[in-house]
């Protein structure tokens, strides 16, 4: 039985009375009191799910330490959900060092027992060499095998390496197929590629109109590059009407979100008025982001902009 996250508890508390929460309440810290007496009888299944309880606070005190040592307990076990979760540990630095070796190590482990996430993030980690020989067989390898079981993240991944020719020749019309089928399940950077392919043609069909409705979804799910893409659509016409106001709004939102481009283009309408009122300072704060990130046609517009300036009279 899968144990409550307190943070789901804790935002679902307005939904219910007063009486129905102090229940869900006891019946975590109870989770928590079962899952222990198994853990320590050397319950794999069980040494996983009170290292999460510890992770989250679900029932007991949180401990970064006592997570990961029920972690290990039961990842040494061959629990490979413990395993996979371990491995993410050394990836990451959670309660551990750094260490990539010892992230492949766990995921081999859990991989060879066909954990679909274990299998991706080792396909990824052959593609990066990363704890592991650098290799895009390898890699390639792991992601088509997750791919078949319809991991998300796998099929966007390996899209992506077929669109690129990671393997030394492109495949655009199974990156297209891959992009939307990632799409499907909600992946915004997915959204996003397959509706590149669509405005572009590129292993589909083209379909402008298409292309702006996964843009919109990409953008939904935070996706800044399809933000200033839509910003481009709605000033070009691609699948939409052109409109100035709108094209300004998308791209102060991927501005905003840091892209450089973005900045030069938001400072390069701010300056001209491009569906907005013109506003030189404005343009000048932009131009001087997108410059401070390396962007050179905005190094060069800010230099000519600060060249006309009045000079200040002296006193």
């Amino acid at each position: 039985m899968r144990s409550l996250f307190l943070i789901l508890l804790l935002s679902s508390c307005v939904a219910f009375s007063q009486e129905e929460v102090i229940e869900e309440a006891v019946q975590v810290a109870q989770t928590a009191d079962s899952c222990r007496a198994a853990a320590e009888a050397g319950d794999a299944a069980a040494q996983y799910e009170l290292a999460r309880c510890y992770f989250t606070g679900a029932g007991v005190s949180p401990s970064l330490n006592k997570a990961l040592e029920w972690l290990r307990k039961a990842a040494e076990q061959g629990y490979a959900e413990a395993q996979c979760n371990l491995a993410e540990c050394y990836a990451d630095g959670v309660g551990v060092d750094k260490n990539a070796y010892e992230a492949a190590v766990w995921w081999v482990k859990a991989a060879k027992q066909n954990h679909p996430e274990a299998q991706y993030r080792l396909g990824v980690a052959h593609l990066r060499g990363e704890g592991v020989v650098q290799s895009a067989t390898l890699g390639l390898a792991w992601l088509k095998r997750t791919a078949a079981q319809n991991h998300t993240a796998a099929l966007y991944h390996l899209g992506f390496c077929y669109l690129q020719g990671t393997d030394g020749q492109t495949k655009p019309e199974e990156a297209a197929s891959l992009f939307r089928r990632a799409a499907e399940q909600g992946h915004a950077w997915a959204c996003y590629w397959y509706a590149v392919c669509l405005q572009e043609g590129t292993g589909v069909q083209k379909n402008p109109t298409q292309a702006v409705e996964y843009l919109l979804r990409s953008a939904d799910g935070l996706c800044d590059a399809a933000a200033f893409r839509l910003a481009l659509c709605y000033e070009r016409g691609w699948g939409v009407a052109p409109d100035a106001a709108a094209a300004f709004d998308w791209c102060w939102r991927a501005a905003e979100a840091g892209m450089p481009e973005a900045q030069f283009r938001l400072g390069a309408w701010l300056e001209e008025g491009f569906g907005c009122k013109a506003n030189t300072e404005k343009a000048l704060k932009w131009y001087k982001k997108a410059a401070d990130a390396g962007h050179r046609e905005a190094q060069n517009r800010l230099n000519i902009l600060n060249e006309k300036k009045p000079a200040k009279a002296e006193e």
